[in-house]
């Protein structure tokens, strides 16, 4: 849920113990802060920037760590290049643990865990390529949102696979009523491919993470 921290807007998940704040000053920061450890103590701390100068009191007095340093994407269907040369298939709940171990394997102490993504799998898309039953490649895209939908995740290293599972991703969104769909690239194979699906550069994305004040 939403919230208003000293007139700041703050993302709050109780169940996962996150908390996140966006593009907020070094002044709203400071005015902030104590309010913040004192009413979510052990709570995950995430601080998120998106064409924004990161403020320095939030690394060099708070000690937060650069998680995420992306360049931030978007694509709209008109624009949507779709391919897909592999056999993509979506995870249900009854196959998920596989899905789940192969998750946390390749993103250790990742928030979206598999046990997070398991308790709210309806609000996911989770598609999948296999070889010799075992998965070897994943897109996890976000489907709670009424308007947008948001690709958090795309584990592969091959090129074609990436662009496959990003365009299979993206006109699923598509297909459900969602009118744009966003992405996060890190590295340049995931950004070129994302590219080749149809997406358009829009600024950057960074995000801090501190740890639980205890």
């Amino acid at each position: 849920m939403k919230i208003k921290i000293n007139d700041i807007e703050a993302l709050v998940i109780d169940s996962d113990k996150y908390v996140q704040i966006n593009d907020i000053s070094d002044t709203d920061l400071r005015k902030i802060w104590g309010q913040l450890c004192a009413d979510y103590v052990n709570y995950e701390k995430w601080f998120c920037f998106r064409n924004v100068d990161t403020p320095p009191v939030l690394t060099e007095e708070l000690g937060a760590v650069l998680v995420d340093d992306c360049i931030q994407m978007r694509l709209y269907a008109d624009r949507l290049n779709y391919s897909n040369a592999h056999k993509i298939e979506p995870i249900e709940e009854e196959d998920f643990t596989q899905f789940a171990a192969f998750h946390d394997k390749r993103n250790p102490g990742i928030h979206w865990a598999g046990a997070q993504l398991l308790r709210d799998l309806p609000k996911w898309g989770v598609f999948c390529i296999h070889h010799n039953g075992c998965i070897t490649d994943y897109v996890l895209i976000s489907m709670w949102d009424a308007a947008v939908s948001e690709v958090y995740c795309v584990e592969t290293a091959d090129y074609v696979k990436c662009k496959n599972l990003m365009s299979f991703a993206a006109k699923y969104a598509f297909e459900n009523g969602k009118n744009e769909v966003l992405y996060n690239a890190d590295d340049d194979l995931k950004r070129d491919a994302a590219l080749s699906v149809g997406f358009v550069v829009t600024g950057f994305y960074k995000g801090y993470r501190t740890k639980p004040v205890k």
